[in-house]
Formats: structure tokens, C-alpha cells, sequence
């Protein structure tokens, strides 16, 4: 059995079958630190976060000094909510390896003030430093921005956000083309012009389950509404941002849309049906349960192509003020995003974003559901009533009270928001910042 094939089925995402395929040849050789690594990393992917601590821990006990163990356990501990202990290994990943850029954006993400004027001085010299990736200049820079930002000193902030946003583009530069490419040019302007090859059979508690998802866009209330669903309810596993809808649909149209010469005026997306419907199942069924929680935001584009293969399915749209959302998302380090990295493609999007919403709201108003952040923040029991309600949840006394329950966790950038309880939306949050948009606004 090859330690690089079980690799490889990770990259597919086919987790349970690497799973089965690690746990294998962890049989034989228990005391493996490659072997139970990848098994920490499987569960990591899984979204069962303890078990993947379990084996991190066991690569630390392994290896004690090792910086790719040492920060995956730090971020399984961050992510479930040891924040604290995170912190500390944050800091030892910096002591063996003072130039760990990852470690010391880890450590601002869980407070600036954990970049000390040492740290600073240190990042200061690092950014000269062209040695570094782009993606690591983009961390610092990043780091500065938000340093800048809490002593209020606004135009430097932006300076910093505007380099750092350049670099990360820079670091995955084909990625974010296509990307970009993929969301102005094609499943913008086909997404209710999808044509269906085929059939497929149905499975029972697959295609007719009411699955769950949310959809929107970054920063606009999304984990807290997962953070509710999953508090209160033990029979929907939350799948996370798994992008398994538009993976499936790449698989089919990727090779087309990317290739030389091609047309995307004249092109109609085609999906075979039993093709589409199996990648999915393979998708899915790494999760035990059998209703899911998906939040992967791009969805709304494929509310009619999900409908299809899951008829009972609810979506769960929030969202905030636009501005608001433009200046929170800009202010966010969002890598895999490839139109977040600047203001207009960050405007492009979310122009389309309301289109496509505003469409399938009135094609389909009883499968949608609004949900307002401030609106939710500033009311909280009846907006959260109306989701578990929408959703069929019953709500207990404590079905509020999210930030005891020590079993959820938080892989996205709101991770602290976990840990604390609903705050109420701040309006003029960003209205210093609206002076960026003057010259490309957005209506409301």
C-alpha cells in the first residue's frame, strides 16, 4: 500500500476512503508520525475536530519540535476553542522559527495585541525580505493593516489592506483568473439556463432529505446562523464551506470553459444527471449523517441546478447592509476568494450576487428564507425562532445559549464568534470607510 495514493485521495477530497486507507497501514506501523498526520488532517476535513486533535497530539508526542505538527495541533485548538493553549503554541512555533509568518498571523487573528512591538519590528524587517512567498509578504502586510487600524490611523491601514490584497492575488494568480473568470463569464450568466442530460435514480434518504443551505456572501452572518442550527439539533451535520456543488459542476464543464479559444457567448452548461448525482454522493457521504448543513456561500448561483437532486432543500440567505458587507469583506483575509482582493471585483460580485438572489427569491419564495444581521442581533429569540422553525428544529430553553455548548467548533474567521455570545449589529460600523466606494457604489 503507497503512503502517496492515500495523499492523493485526500487531494479528491475522497476522505473516507482515505481514511479507511491510513487506518490501514496504521495497523502495522502504529508509531508512523506521516500515518497519523494524514489521519489528524482526514478527521480535520471531516469536521471532527476532536478526534483530529487526538492524532496531532499523538504527532506531538512523536515529534515534539516539528512546525507542520505544531501548528496543525495549534489550529485544532484555536478552532474547538482552547484559544489560550493555541496562543502558546503559536508563540513556541515563533521561538523555534522566528520567521513562521503563518504563526504569527495566527496569533493576530486571535488578538493584534499579540503582535508585540518585537513581533513588529521583526515583520517589518521580514517584508523586506524577497525571499518570501507573496503569500507570506501578504500575511504581514495584512498583520499591519491591522495594527494601523486599531490605532485609528485609516489611510495607512488602507495602504497596508491595498498591498496585502495584491500580494495574495499575485500568490495564486492563474487560480483567481479563472476563478473570476468562472463566476463574471459563465455560471453568472447560465445559471438559469442549465440543461439536463440524462436521469438518475433517486435515493430516499439522499435527494429527498431536507438539507440545508446557506447562502450570501462572506461576513454577513452565516457562521452565526450555523453556530444556532447546529446548537440546536444533533440530526444535521454541518459540511462547512465544502464547495461539493460547484466541484461537481467543474468536474463536468472545467475542461471546456479553460481551454483555448473558447467561446463563452455561445457556450450552454450541460449536466449529465447521473454523473452530477454521483459526485455528489461521493461528496457527501464522507459525513455520517444524513442531513447536511452546507455552507458554502456561492450557492446561491445553484439553487435551481441543487433543486433538482434535492427537492426538500432550504436556503438560508443573509445578509447586511451592502456597504457594510463590501468594507467587511475587503477588511478580511479571504484567500481562496478570488474576486475579494479588490474593491471592484468585490463590487462586481456582489452586483451579480443581488441579481441572482433577487431571481430565484421570486421563483422559489417559500424555499428562501431572509435572515437580516442586524435584524437577528438586535432580536435575537424571535429571528432565531423563525430560522428553527423554517428549518423544522424544535427549540429548547437554552436554544440561545450557543456559546456553552463546548462541542461546537469553527474552522472560518469568525471562530472567536463561537465562544460569545449574540452581539448587536454596530450601524456606522464602517462609515469612515464608505469614502472608498464613493466613486463605485453600489445601490442598496
Amino acid at each position: 500500500m503507497s503512503y502517496e495514493l492515500g495523499k492523493l485521495l485526500i487531494k479528491q477530497k475522497k476522505f473516507k476512503q482515505a481514511l479507511k486507507y491510513f487506518q490501514e497501514l496504521l495497523k502495522n506501523k502504529k508509531n508512523d508520525l506521516r500515518i497519523n498526520f494524514q489521519i489528524g488532517k482526514i478527521f480535520y476535513e471531516l469536521n471532527d475536530l476532536h478526534k483530529s486533535f487526538a492524532y496531532f497530539k499523538k504527532c506531538k508526542e512523536l515529534k515534539s519540535n516539528d512546525p507542520n505538527v505544531l501548528f496543525n495541533y495549534a489550529l485544532v485548538l484555536q478552532n474547538i476553542g482552547e484559544i489560550k493553549q493555541a496562543k502558546k503554541e503559536y508563540l513556541n512555533l515563533i521561538s523555534i522559527n522566528p520567521k513562521d509568518i503563518k504563526s504569527y498571523y495566527a496569533l493576530s487573528s486571535i488578538n493584534i495585541d499579540n503582535i508585540t512591538f518585537e513581533f513588529s519590528e521583526k515583520l517589518k524587517s521580514f517584508n523586506q525580505n524577497k525571499s518570501l512567498s507573496d503569500y507570506e509578504r501578504s500575511l504581514i502586510n495584512f498583520i499591519f493593516s491591522k495594527i494601523e487600524k486599531k490605532k485609528r490611523n485609516l489611510e495607512n491601514e488602507i495602504e497596508y489592506l491595498k498591498k496585502s490584497h495584491q500580494l495574495c492575488n499575485d500568490a495564486n494568480k492563474i487560480y483567481n483568473s479563472q476563478s473570476n473568470y468562472y463566476y463574471s463569464n459563465i455560471i453568472s450568466k447560465k445559471f438559469n439556463q442549465i440543461k439536463f442530460e440524462g436521469k438518475f435514480n433517486k435515493i430516499d434518504n439522499f435527494n429527498n432529505n431536507n438539507h440545508i443551505f446557506i447562502i450570501g456572501l462572506p461576513r454577513s452572518g452565516s457562521t452565526l446562523v450555523e453556530t444556532i442550527i447546529a446548537h440546536n439539533t444533533n440530526e444535521i451535520v454541518s459540511v462547512g464551506e465544502f464547495h461539493a456543488v460547484n466541484t461537481s459542476i467543474l468536474e463536468q464543464i472545467g475542461g471546456l470553459i479553460y481551454s483555448k479559444n473558447f467561446d463563452h457567448n455561445n457556450f450552454e452548461i450541460k449536466i449529465n444527471k447521473k454523473q452530477f448525482q454521483n459526485s455528489l454522493i461521493e461528496k457527501y457521504d464522507n459525513f455520517q449523517k444524513k442531513v447536511y448543513l452546507d455552507k458554502s456561500l456561492e450557492n446561491f448561483f445553484n439553487i435551481e441546478l441543487i433543486l433538482n437532486f434535492f427537492p426538500n432543500s432550504k436556503f438560508i440567505h443573509t445578509f447586511r447592509d451592502i456597504n457594510d458587507a463590501i468594507i467587511g469583506i475587503y477588511q478580511t483575509m479571504l484567500p481562496e476568494l478570488s474576486w475579494s482582493h479588490d474593491l471592484k471585483d468585490i463590487i462586481n460580485y456582489i452586483k451579480i450576487y443581488k441579481s441572482t438572489i433577487e431571481y430565484f427569491k421570486k421563483k422559489y419564495p417559500n424555499t428562501i428564507i431572509d435572515v437580516n444581521l442586524s435584524t437577528l442581533t438586535n432580536n435575537k429569540e424571535a429571528e432565531v425562532k423563525k430560522i428553527l422553525d423554517f428549518c423544522k428544529i424544535k427549540y429548547t430553553g437554552n436554544f440561545l445559549s450557543y456559546e456553552k455548548n463546548k462541542k461546537l467548533f469553527n474552522k472560518t474567521n469568525s471562530f472567536l464568534q463561537v465562544r460569545e455570545k449574540i452581539k448587536s449589529y454596530k450601524n456606522n460600523r464602517y462609515k469612515s470607510y464608505y469614502y472608498l466606494l464613493d466613486n463605485i457604489k453600489i445601490e442598496k
